[in-house]
C-alpha cells in the first residue's frame, strides 16, 4: 500500500489483451513474453509472487536425470538446454553444481526401469551403475553441441571411500555429473517482472495480493485483497497460471476441467556443520532403499535436505508434517549411517504443490514431468482460455514462450523480442572471470565508496542490479539493522518501494533469503517489521496485524515457533523509533 493509504494498486476500467491469473514462475514467464511482444497484460497475484510451488522448489536447476526412466525424453532435453541458458542469462544466481551418485549395485534397477516404460512395474528399486550410466550418457549426449559443464565421471569403490569416508561402506562404485542450483528464485522471478519495465512495454500491470473474483462475458472483476477494493477490467483471453489451483480457477470463470492432480514435495534446511563439511560442495543425489530418489546440498551456510511426493488433493492444506521431517532424517542413514541429525538441527522447512497432469499411475514417481497448454473457449465465445498443465523452474523460459507463441498467434501478432539469449536482471553483463569480478567489485567500491566486503556481497545478492540498490542506499545516511548487521535500513526500504512489498514475510522470504538462511528469530521479526512499517506508513493496528499474520505462517508452514505476545512486547517497545529515508 502507498504510504498515504489511499491510493489504489488496481488499474480501473481498462482493457488489456490478455489477464493471467496467477503470479507464479509460469505466470511471471508468459507476462515477460507476452509484454516484450508490445501485448498489453495484466497479471494477478493472489497471494505475493512466488508464495506457493514457485517459492517451494529444490533450488535446483537441472535436467531432471530420473525422468528419463519415464520415457520423458524431449523433457530432459529441453530443460538442459533452459538450464545451459539460465546459467548464461542469470549467472549471478544460477551456479553449476556437481552432484554425486552413491551407487550400491552394478545391475539393480535395470529390470524395472525397462519394464517403467510400459507401467507394468509399480515399485521403483535402487538404480545400479549400469542404470545410471546409461541415463548419465543420455545426459552428455543431449548437451553435445552445447557442452557448457564438465562430463560425468565414475570413481571406483576405493575411490569413492576415500573421498567420501563418512558414506556407507557397501557403496560399490560412485558417479559425478553437473547441473546447477539457484541462490535465490523468488529475486530473479522480480526480475523477469521487472523486464518489461520500460516505455515500449509499461502499459503491462502486474499485481500481487490481487485475486480474480468473476467473469461476465469479457469482464473481469478483480479484488485487492488487503483493502477489499473492487474493479473491473476487460480482456478476450486469459491465462490460467495457477498452478494446484488450475482447475478450481477454471471454475470460477464458468469452465469446468480436470487437468490436475498435485503430488506435495517438501524440504528441510538443516544446520549441521559436520554434515556440510562432508559435502564439499557437492550434491548428493541418492535413494531409500524403496527407490525413492532424495537430495542434499550446501545451501548458504546450510545444508537442504528433500524432498517427498506424496498426493495431495486440497493444496491449500500442504504443509510439512512431522512424518515428511521423519523420513527426510531417517533417508541420511542409508547414505550417511554414523550421521546424527537431530529435530533441532531444522531451521527452516517448507512445502509446495507439484501441479501435474491428471493421469493414472501406479507410483507418483511416474506422473509425467512435461508441461502442456490446455486451450478452451467460453460457452459464451467471448473469452479464450489458456491453461498451464505443469512445468517446473528450469523450463519456465520455454513454457513462457510456448504459450506466448499461442496468443500471439491468435492476436495475429508477429514475436518481436527472443528470450532465449536475453539477460535476466542482473545478469546483464555479469562479470564472468575472477579478474573481471575484482574489477567490478573495485568500482563499486570507488564509486559508492563502501569497502570490498559490502562491495562482493551486493554483488553476490543482487548481481549488476546491485548499482540501482546502491545508488539508493547512498544518497543519504544509512544504519545497519542490528540483528541482521549484513543488510541496512535503505537496503530493505529500497526492495519495498520498488518491489511490490506489502508484507513484511514477503520481504524476509521473497526479497531476500534470511528466512530461509534459517535466520528469522523474534528479534529480527520484529526489526524488519519496523522497516517495512516506517516506509509503507502503517499504523499501530496494521503492524500488529502483519505481525499476527507473520507468526502464524511461519509456525504453521515453516516450522519456526515464535511467541506473539513476546514478539508484539518488543514492537510495542520500539513504536516510537522511527527510520528516515
Amino acid at each position: 500500500m502507498p504510504k498515504d493509504g489511499k491510493q489504489t494498486r488496481l488499474p480501473h476500467d481498462q482493457s488489456f489483451d490478455v489477464v493471467i491469473v496467477g503470479g507464479g514462475i509460469n505466470g511471471i514467464s508468459v507476462y515477460r513474453e507476452l509484454s516484450l511482444q508490445g501485448v498489453k497484460v495484466l497479471l494477478l497475484e493472489k497471494e505475493d509472487f512466488c508464495s506457493k510451488a514457485s517459492g517451494a522448489l529444490s533450488r535446483m536447476i537441472h535436467g531432471g536425470l530420473r525422468y528419463l526412466e519415464n520415457g520423458e525424453f524431449e523433457l530432459v532435453k529441453e530443460s538442459l538446454a533452459e538450464r545451459n541458458r539460465l546459467l548464461a542469462n542469470a549467472p549471478h544466481y544460477v551456479q553449476p553444481l556437481v552432484t554425486t551418485i552413491p551407487i550400491f549395485s552394478r545391475w539393480s534397477g535395470l529390470v524395472y526401469a525397462l519394464f517403467n516404460f510400459t507401467g507394468m512395474m509399480n515399485k521403483p528399486s535402487r538404480r545400479g551403475a549400469l542404470v545410471v550410466k546409461l541415463g548419465l550418457w543420455f545426459y552428455d549426449f543431449f548437451t553435445r553441441h552445447d557442452q557448457q559443464l564438465p562430463k560425468h565421471r565414475f570413481s571406483s569403490k576405493a575411490n569413492t571411500l576415500a573421498r567420501w569416508p563418512q558414506f556407507d561402506p557397501s557403496v560399490q562404485c560412485s558417479a559425478d555429473y553437473y547441473d546447477a542450483w539457484i541462490s535465490a528464485p523468488e529475486r530473479l522471478a522480480i526480475e523477469l517482472l521487472q523486464d518489461t519495465k520500460d516505455g515500449k512495454h509499461s502499459e503491462s500491470i502486474a499485481c500481487n495480493y490481487t485475486e480474480l473474483v468473476a467473469r461476465d462475458g469479457s469482464n473481469f472483476s478483480i479484488r485487492d485483497t488487503l483493502t477489499g477494493e473492487i474493479v473491473n477490467v476487460t480482456a478476450g483471453k486469459l491465462v490460467n497460471a495457477t498452478g494446484a489451483w488450475i482447475d478450481k480457477t477454471n471454475v470460477r470463470i464458468g469452465l469446468k476441467s480436470d487437468y490436475l492432480q498435485g503430488t506435495k514435495g517438501s524440504h528441510i534446511i538443516v544446520k549441521h556443520s559436520d554434515l556440510f563439511a562432508q559435502l564439499k560442495g557437492h550434491m548428493v543425489f541418492y535413494e531409500n532403499p524403496e527407490g525413492r530418489v532424495c537430495i542434499l546440498f550446501p545451501y548458504y551456510d546450510k545444508v537442504l535436505i528433500g524432498s517427498t511426493d506424496i498426493p495431495v488433493a486440497d493444496p491449500d492444506s500442504a504443509t510439512c508434517t512431522e512424518d515428511e521431517i521423519i523420513y527426510m532424517i531417517d533417508s541420511l542413514k542409508a547414505i550417511f549411517p554414523h550421521l546424527v541429525i537431530d529435530r533441532e538441527d531444522i531451521v527452516y522447512q517448507f512445502s509446495g504443490v507439484r501441479p501435474l497432469p491428471s493421469v493414472k499411475t501406479s507410483t507418483t514417481g511416474q506422473i509425467p514431468r512435461s508441461h502442456s497448454l490446455q486451450v478452451d473457449d467460453s460457452e459464451d465465445g467471448n473469452v479464450r482460455t489458456y491453461s498451464l498443465i505443469g512445468g517446473k523452474w528450469t523450463t519456465f523460459r520455454a513454457f513462457g514462450e510456448e504459450v506466448a507463441d499461442q496468443i500471439l498467434a491468435d492476436l495475429q501478432q508477429e514475436r518481436q523480442i527472443s528470450t532465449v539469449n536475453r539477460a535476466i536482471g542482473g545478469g546483464l553483463n555479469f562479470p564472468q572471470t575472477e579478474r573481471e569480478r575484482q574489477a567490478f567489485i573495485q568500482d563499486l567500491q570507488v564509486t559508492f565508496g563502501i569497502n570490498e566486503a559490502s562491495a562482493s556481497l551486493m554483488l553476490q545478492r543482487y548481481g549488476t542490479g546491485c548499482m540501482s540498490v546502491l545508488r539508493f542506499t547512498t544518497k543519504s545516511d544509512d544504519a545497519v539493522l542490528t540483528h541482521l548487521p549484513d543488510y541496512t535500513q535503505r537496503e530493505l526500504a529500497y526492495l519495498i518501494e520498488q518491489e511490490s512489498v506489502c508484507k513484511t514475510l514477503d520481504v524476509l522470504q521473497r526479497r531476500t533469503s534470511i528466512a530461509i538462511q534459517g535466520r528469522i528469530n523474534q528479534a529480527v521479526l520484529v526489526e524488519v517489521t519496523q522497516v517495512v512499517a516506517a516506509t509503507l506508513g502503517w499504523n499501530d493496528a496494521q503492524i500488529k496485524h502483519d505481525l499476527a499474520e507473520s507468526c502464524q505462517l511461519l509456525r504453521v508452514h515453516h516450522g519456526l515457533d515464535l511467541n506473539l505476545e513476546q514478539v508484539e512486547k518488543l514492537i510495542v517497545a520500539t513504536l516510537s523509533d522511527t527510520y528516515a529515508y
